[in-house]
């Protein structure tokens, strides 16, 4: 069930958001020109901090994320990537971090933003949006 709170059609991935941090005038231009509002997961978030080199990059990392939306960890998220993880991990390859996200979007009724579609297009209920940028 989607949270009333949560006014965005799209969850945009993290693959989108390097970009975006590393200053990719096509992937900025493409993010602007999404219809409406769009948040990020708290995974997401967490993903890119464990990719932050060291305590400057962090930082500015953490500055970055503050201007999002971010989609908080719950019980159905946690549920659904559970049930994700048993269909496609053995199957497909979907890693833990991937099935959090896409049980964000699923749970919040958000389409996915990601240049990433093949650890995500075998998961049915899910709603992709692939950038062109």
């Amino acid at each position: 069930m989607a949270r009333a709170d949560l006014p965005m059609p799209y969850l945009v991935d993290s693959d989108v958001l390097i970009d975006i941090s590393r200053g990719n005038g096509q992937a900025i231009d493409y993010v602007d020109s999404l219809s409406t509002g769009w948040a990020i997961s708290q995974f997401t978030a967490m993903e890119l901090i464990v990719g932050a080199r060291d305590s400057r990059e962090l930082a500015k990392l953490d500055k970055f994320l503050s201007a999002f939306v971010i989609v908080p960890v719950y019980e159905l998220i946690g549920t659904k990537a559970y049930s994700l993880v048993k269909a496609y991990a053995r199957s497909h390859g979907l890693q833990v971090f991937d099935a959090l996200i896409a049980a964000t979007a699923i749970e919040e009724e958000l389409t996915l933003v990601t240049r990433n579609q093949k650890h995500f297009r075998m998961i049915d209920e899910l709603n992709l949006l692939v950038p062109d940028y």
